[in-house]
């Protein structure tokens, strides 16, 4: 059977309309793990009480989570910096749950962007509010037009996406402002960009893996990318395999 891969959804309203709510998630995700052999499963993450986020997770063999705002700064001990951006505590709240019930479950997870952020944030880490200001002599990191394609090298050390991809440095897309600063505990950096900055990191039992860039925007057109998904669907295979 193919694994089923859960894709966390976040809330959002469609211009014109402001009563009624959506859940979305990229076209890129979905397409990435259907071309990868998994079938795409859309998570909600529901806001209301009682919501079963707990059956949720038990019915997937593996979760995504994908990118968006800024997690709530207070989540990490610090106040607000003047440079944050957009924060949807309610989200936070939703996917901290998420995680916690996924690791309880053991269920594999790739952090895309925020998603890497919120992981960090959930295990004990903390993150740079906002690179330009915090961070001196920083890339551009937050891409100015197409980001679909590359736009700065990451070095890579050996891990889960060093062994997927082949290689010790890759070009890579950037859409954040906001990035790891202390990893949390039980995890090592697997991938940093020349100005320091950390672009993937992974658990140390290899079942939890995060990365800084959008990998479902270039492994549209990119088949080096889709190896990543592909890769993680494998690992989600063999991972429910054994655990079954």
């Amino acid at each position: 059977m193919l694994p089923i891969i859960g894709i966390a959804a976040s809330r959002m309203f469609l211009p014109g309309n402001t009563l009624d709510k959506y859940y979305y998630v990229g076209n890129g995700y979905v397409d990435g793990v259907a071309r990868s052999g998994g079938i795409p499963f859309i998570l909600p993450l529901m806001h209301e009480p009682n919501r079963p986020i707990r059956e949720l997770v038990e019915a997937v063999d593996g979760i995504i989570l994908t990118g968006g705002e800024d997690p709530a700064p207070h989540l990490f001990g610090e106040e607000p910096h003047a440079k944050l951006g957009e924060v949807d505590y309610e989200r936070d709240l939703a996917e901290l749950e998420l995680i916690q019930h996924a690791i309880e479950l053991k269920k594999p997870i790739l952090g895309i962007c925020r998603g890497m952020q919120i992981l960090n944030v959930a295990l004990g880490g903390t993150l740079i509010q906002d690179i330009p200001s915090q961070v001196e002599g920083a890339f551009q990191h937050s891409m100015i037009g197409s980001r679909q394609h590359g736009a700065h090298k990451v070095t890579l050390t050996d891990g889960f996406i060093r062994q997927a991809l082949g290689t010790d440095q890759l070009l890579v897309n950037t859409s954040h402002h906001q990035s790891v600063k202390d990893i949390a505990p039980g995890f090592r950096i697997t991938a940093i960009s020349a100005d320091g900055v950390i672009e993937a990191m992974e658990s140390d039992d290899g079942q939890i893996i995060g990365v800084q860039w959008h990998p479902e925007r270039m492994w549209m057109h990119d088949d080096t990318m889709l190896k990543l998904a592909h890769a993680f669907i494998q690992k989600v295979k063999g991972h429910s395999t054994t655990t079954a």
